[in-house]
């Protein structure tokens, strides 16, 4: 019986009481891997130093450097953790450990200059890129073409979720807008703005938010009807979701993958949803089956949108069994670790999981 494979996980957060093998990528593999977690390092100035000006973890980056070697294969997640090990492996051509980085900024983008050489620098010891949305392809044709060969698109995946109220709960609920990020992560102005089109009795429960100050929203007022709501997990947000009438996704098109968990609890809790078409959500809302999509930034749009399911009741419960189903049938957690665990054995050459 072959042994269980050594990973070493470096991700762009810190440690928690969470055991790494309980993560989405690994829980549901076969062969049941032995994984390490290195997250980023909690060193006040220096660690603010790295995520606002560097934005990339350097420090993190030479621990995982010397660990590496002990270990069958290096999954980084994001491109901030894994360009600068990538880096470093590529200095230290003697060192073979298998790195696969899973991209979510799409290489934050860097199109041109230093940026640009640096990425493709360090792009070239990343043995597998795994990216969550197709859309990011182009930047990978455009800025990294060697690549191409060594690129998987995976898609996202969650975990099951047991629907505690019938479909038709939301009939006489509130819209519900899901977000606890600043302007940068959420279109706040859009949002607000096309709330005061609807002109609507229905309430907006912006949850997340206990605060919005006027400058994360580009000033615009917040109209009577609109609730701002502390942050929540577990079970009272999925109530609040399913008591919705439609869960919105306010995002702003930043050219990365993006809004994929937030889309697939709503989906799943049998929520339809109204987004941004970015590109971080192309592969997963079917507009007009289990959600709808507006342009970015559009006011207008997202309050027809928006309109469409308020005068439609019966298509947004509609949509919400669409959601829920495609999440059951695609965008699962299993389905996800089973497609990490073929692209591991691919890259590594050793034992993964049995795909006949």
């Amino acid at each position: 019986m072959p042994r269980p494979p050594d990973l070493l996980f470096v991700a762009n957060w810190p440690r928690t009481h969470r055991s790494a093998e309980d993560y989405a990528f690994f829980a549901h593999w076969s062969t049941k891997p032995r994984v390490r977690f290195l997250g980023t390092f909690e060193l006040g100035c220096w660690t603010r130093f790295e995520k606002r000006v560097l934005r990339f973890y350097v420090l993190q980056a030479l621990v995982a450097l010397l660990l590496a070697p002990f270990h069958d294969a290096v999954i980084a997640y994001s491109t901030q953790s894994a360009l600068p090990l990538a880096a470093l492996l590529r200095v230290c051509f003697w060192m073979r450990t298998k790195l696969i980085v899973f991209d979510v900024e799409t290489f934050g983008r860097a199109r041109h200059g230093l940026r640009r050489a640096l990425v493709r620098f360090a792009a070239r010891r990343i043995d597998h890129v795994v990216y969550a949305s197709r859309d990011q392809e182009a930047y990978y044709d455009e800025v990294l073409p060697f690549l191409r060969w060594r690129r998987t698109f995976v898609a996202l995946g969650i975990g099951e979720f047991a629907k505690q109220l019938p479909f038709d709960a939301g009939r006489d609920g509130p819209l519900v807008a899901l977000g606890k990020q600043g302007a940068a992560f959420r279109d706040w102005a859009t949002l607000l703005r096309a709330y005061a089109l609807l002109s609507t009795d229905v309430e907006l429960h912006i949850v997340g938010r206990d605060d919005l100050p006027p400058a994360e929203r580009e000033y615009a007022p917040l109209p009577p009807g609109v609730k701002l709501i502390p942050y929540q997990i577990g079970a009272p947000l999925h109530e609040m979701i399913e008591r919705a009438r439609c869960v919105i996704l306010p995002l702003p098109e930043r050219g990365q993958s993006l809004g994929q968990l937030s889309l697939l609890l709503a989906m799943a809790l049998g929520k339809a949803t109204v987004a941004a078409r970015i590109i971080g959500l192309t592969d997963y809302l079917a507009d007009g089956v289990t959600g709808l999509f507006y342009q970015p930034g559009d006011a207008a749009d997202l309050a027809r949108c928006v309109r469409r399911l308020l005068d439609d009741p019966a298509l947004a419960e509609q949509m919400g069994r669409a959601g829920r189903a495609a999440v059951e049938e695609k965008f699962n957690d299993r389905r996800m670790a089973r497609d990490w665990e073929e692209v591991f054995g691919i890259v590594t050459g050793l034992p993964g999981r049995d795909i006949n």
